[in-house]
């Protein structure tokens, strides 16, 4: 029996666990388990000693551990290692290798909704490690200008670094709300990386209504509440969204593959994965 499991805390709202058991079923894998071990940081290190030595044989990493997990590995993939966070464990015997399936997820539902990253502008909101993920796809993209808005300077310029390290060619802008709002009308995509809007407080929205329009894609990463605040504005103003259940569904897929080998992504379904989450979350 394979063993697979989601690090993290708090945990308790997590779908991955049903995401998965859904994707094995697809496969017909019937010896693979999945489940949560909610970890404070300062059992990060006991935990990992034992999964070296065969207490999982890979694991998702999520909130707060992405970065801390790092000098735990032996080796780390390039990307990961340039956004500074992993959040996909692979073991092959006692070796531990990390990945960012976050970066995959995202590109994967940009393609799906027919995106063009290339010649275009976005802003994103937030600047912490999904940020970092979300960056580094536009920059590799060769999107035209990036716009980031966030509460800590330092977090924002770290991101600019990040994509700038993978393509310099990317027009980097750090704005406040007010700089946004006078930009809005050349946006093509808002991408909402923060957790603002997050069940249970799904009243708010990062930022006003009025910067939203009807030429516009408003992409947020929370998958709970399907449709948040943020997304709500954003369509009432006319604009087109996504939410992140897609990203959810491909970035687990991706680290199956990962952690199975061969080409799973063509081998399931995800439209269908969607949909089940969709009802377990309604």
């Amino acid at each position: 029996m394979k063993r697979f499991a989601l690090l993290g805390e708090p945990l308790e709202h997590s779908l991955s666990p049903l995401l998965h058991k859904a994707i094995y079923r697809q496969l017909e894998i019937d010896d693979a388990s999945y489940r949560t071990v909610a970890l404070p940081e300062e059992r990060l290190k006991a935990f990992f000693t034992g999964f070296r030595v065969g207490g999982f044989d890979g694991v998702n990493v999520t909130i707060p551990h992405k970065a801390a997990v790092i000098p735990l590995l032996d080796e780390v993939d390039t990307k990961a290692k340039l956004i500074n966070a992993v959040n996909c464990v692979n073991r092959n015997g006692n070796k531990l290798t990390g990945y960012n399936t976050d970066l995959l997820g995202f590109a994967y539902s940009l393609r799906q909704n027919n995106v063009s990253i290339g010649g275009s502008e976005f802003a994103i909101l937030g600047a912490g490690g999904s940020a970092q993920a979300v960056g580094a796809v536009l920059a590799e993209g060769e999107a035209k200008i990036v716009s980031i808005m966030n509460r800590t300077a330092d977090h924002a310029e770290r991101l600019k670094q990040t994509i700038h390290k993978v393509n310099e060619a990317v027009r980097v802008d750090i704005v406040d709300e007010q700089e946004l709002a006078t930009r809005a009308k050349d946006i093509d995509c808002v991408i909402n990386t923060t957790s603002v809007g997050m069940f249970p407080n799904t009243r708010t929205s990062p930022i006003k209504e009025e910067i939203f329009s009807s030429n516009m894609l408003a992409f947020d990463l929370i998958y709970h509440p399907l449709k948040t605040a943020f997304l709500r504005s954003a369509e009432k103003q006319g604009a087109s969204i996504v939410n992140g259940l897609q990203m959810l569904v491909a970035q687990a897929v991706y680290s199956v593959e990962i952690w199975m080998g061969g080409n799973i992504v063509a081998h399931v379904d995800m439209n269908s994965l969607v949909r089940d989450l969709e009802k377990a979350i309604k």
